[in-house]
Formats: C-alpha cells, sequence, structure tokens
C-alpha cells in the first residue's frame, strides 16, 4: 500500500495584491505545500483558520508596529496550531524583539529569496519548534539588546494577572486565549527577565514597573 504524503497547507495574509498573487504562484509550483487561501487582512484569515487546517501563515507586516501586534495577537491567541511567517517590509527599532515576543516562528524581510522562503516554510512543517530571522545586524543588535528586557503590552497584562495570583488556566479564561497561549507567553518573560520562576518573574517585573494593574 502506497501512503499519499502529506502537503502543508499554507494561508497568505498580505494587502498588496500583487504580492498574494506572486506567493501563491511560488507555492502552488511546490509539489509538498499548497495555498489553501490568499486574504488581504486578519478578519478574513480568522474566518479561514475556523474552518480549516492551516500549518503555517505567512503574514505581510506593512502597517505600525502597534498594529501589526494587535493583528499577531488576533492570530495567535485562538490556540491554532499553525506557524507564522512574518514579512516585514520595513525593518524598524524593535521590531524583531516585538514579532518574537508575539509568537511568530520566523521573520524575514520582505525580499527574501524565493529559495529562502520555500525553505523556511518546508522547515517549520518539520520542526515546530525552531525559529527563523534573516535581520540586519543593527535589528538583532536590538532584538538582543537592551530591549530584550521589555515586554509586550499581552505579556505585561498576563503579568499583572500572574501577579494576582492567577493561575495559566484562569489567566487564559480571563483573556479568552488558550492555555498553551498563556504558557508561551510566560516562557517568552522568563527569559526576556531572566527569571527562575513565576514569583521571581513577578518581582522583576514590578521593579522594572513592566506590570498592568488590574481593572
Amino acid at each position: 500500500m502506497t501512503l499519499l504524503k502529506t502537503r502543508t497547507s499554507i494561508l497568505v495574509v498580505e494587502r498588496n495584491s500583487l504580492l498574494r498573487k506572486g506567493l501563491h504562484a511560488l507555492f502552488s509550483a511546490e509539489s509538498d505545500l499548497v495555498v489553501h487561501a490568499t486574504v488581504s487582512d486578519v478578519t478574513e484569515a480568522l474566518e479561514v483558520l475556523s474552518e480549516h487546517r492551516i500549518d503555517v501563515v505567512l503574514y505581510g507586516a506593512s502597517e505600525s508596529l502597534a498594529a501589526a501586534e494587535h493583528a499577531l495577537v488576533r492570530l495567535l491567541d485562538r490556540g491554532s496550531p499553525c506557524r507564522v511567517v512574518v514579512l516585514s517590509k520595513h525593518e524598524r527599532p524593535g521590531e524583531v524583539e516585538m514579532y518574537l515576543s508575539s509568537g511568530v516562528s520566523a521573520y524575514l524581510p520582505e525580499d527574501v529569496t524565493s529559495d529562502c522562503l520555500v525553505s523556511v516554510v518546508r522547515g517549520l512543517a518539520v520542526n515546530r519548534d525552531r525559529v527563523y530571522i534573516m535581520a540586519s545586524r543593527s535589528g538583532l543588535g536590538l532584538a538582543t539588546g537592551q530591549r530584550g528586557a521589555q515586554l509586550s503590552s499581552r505579556e505585561r497584562e498576563i503579568m499583572g494577572l500572574v501577579a494576582n495570583g492567577l493561575s495559566n488556566s484562569a489567566i487564559a479564561l480571563r483573556l479568552s486565549i488558550a492555555p498553551g497561549t498563556v504558557k508561551r507567553h510566560l516562557r517568552n518573560v522568563f527569559v526576556k527577565l531572566n527569571a527562575v520562576s513565576r514569583i521571581d518573574a513577578v518581582n522583576k517585573a514590578r521593579a522594572a514597573a513592566l506590570l498592568v494593574p488590574l481593572c
């Protein structure tokens, strides 16, 4: 009996119609990859994700960092097992760190070669825990330097709830996100603050005035 190899399912989220068509053509030419849909915004992407299994989301980031962070929260906090690849149009201060802390699996410039992009998507299909970064030296410096101790707005919100004694499950219920998403955010916080426990993380976040108080 011959076993059929499952193809990696891709969702393209890109405002520019020309780029959407180009990405669709690029991946459709690969026998092991399939573009399930191409959409122009996150709202449309969420409709696709609610009905279909998607392995990799390609997200064209052209908006402000705050808007991009909000969009990624909507994509990643729904508990979907898909991996997100950001194609950035502009490398701005704090951008690499923000995207990685949001939970994306790859950060690449928009002008990345087609071979590299296809290779990254294939790599994520094989190893879901792997992270890919392609940035300038200055961009990587911002990600690993002083900005590394800063928390995203979602991480600060979660730490505020941790500081008030809520469990991961309670936090997930309060924020309408998956418990696994809470765990992922806390793991990022531990790394950024060099914390060894929840109490240690809370103390360090409080000392740095990074906690968001409960309403």
